[in-house]
């Protein structure tokens, strides 16, 4: 008989694995923080987090009210300190350290294709979307427009 588990739980659980060093554990995509790269439905497949922790990761981490969220990296700082930010997000969020760091994810299925690092698209939105932060409002608004119109 299958249970069934709520989101908590769930992740409660796929962090155990994490910690045992269990890779490739798949997850599903909830919510449209990481669009455009990841969106709602999608799978991302993340391993332990790894040292050294770079600009442009995405990581799964608690936030101190126990919230598990998937977003990227987009400042290391010396004291290990990270600031992060969804891709659809102009909002940073400050993680005091890599404690709460349970994930990193390693690759992605979108649409049905598998996206790793090093290919294009993974490249696009771990360097040149994350320097357009401020502006991705509006280029996300642009884009929502574009395809209306292809419609």
């Amino acid at each position: 008989m299958a249970r069934i588990l709520d989101t908590q739980e769930f992740l409660d659980t796929i962090c155990e694995l994490l910690n045992r060093g269990e890779t490739s554990v798949a997850i599903p995509v909830v919510g449209g923080s990481m669009v455009p790269f990841l969106h709602h439905g999608d799978t991302a497949y993340l391993d332990p987090p790894r040292d050294p922790i770079k600009r442009g990761d995405i990581l799964l981490y608690t936030r101190s009210t126990g919230q598990y969220v998937l977003h990227r990296v987009m400042q290391v700082n010396a004291d290990g300190s990270l600031w992060i930010s969804g891709d659809a997000q102009q909002e940073l969020e400050y993680l005091p350290g890599k404690e709460c760091v349970h994930g990193l994810v390693t690759s992605a299925r979108h649409k049905g294709k598998i996206n790793r690092p090093g290919q294009l698209r993974w490249w696009i939105y771990s360097h040149p979307w994350r320097w357009l932060l401020r502006y991705r409002y509006r280029l996300m608004g642009l884009r929502e427009k574009l395809r209306t119109r292809r419609k």
